[in-house]
């Protein structure tokens, strides 16, 4: 799957709130959503969501052991929003 700035999520799936917009792009087939922090900022202030289709895939990896990421989090597992 893809990652999106959580500014253009907000802007492409809408949502009042972080819960209505995870849970929007939810339906477009992620199971676990990550919010993280890119090299471009401060490394502290989460700027992107990260898009896994499934527990397990690689892209989970991948995303967890990235340089270029910082403070990752879980936001979103199989249907429920957490740590938003």
């Amino acid at each position: 799957m893809s990652s999106i700035s959580i500014r253009s999520a907000k802007e492409v799936y809408g949502g009042a709130t972080e819960e209505e917009t995870l849970r929007n792009i939810a339906k477009s087939g992620a199971r676990r959503i990550y919010k993280y922090a890119n090299d471009f900022g401060d490394k502290i202030t989460h700027t992107d969501y990260k898009q896994i289709p499934y527990p397990g895939h690689p892209q989970e990896a991948e995303l967890n052991n990235s340089p270029h990421v910082h403070n990752v989090v879980l936001v979103y597992d199989d249907g429920e929003v957490m740590n938003s």
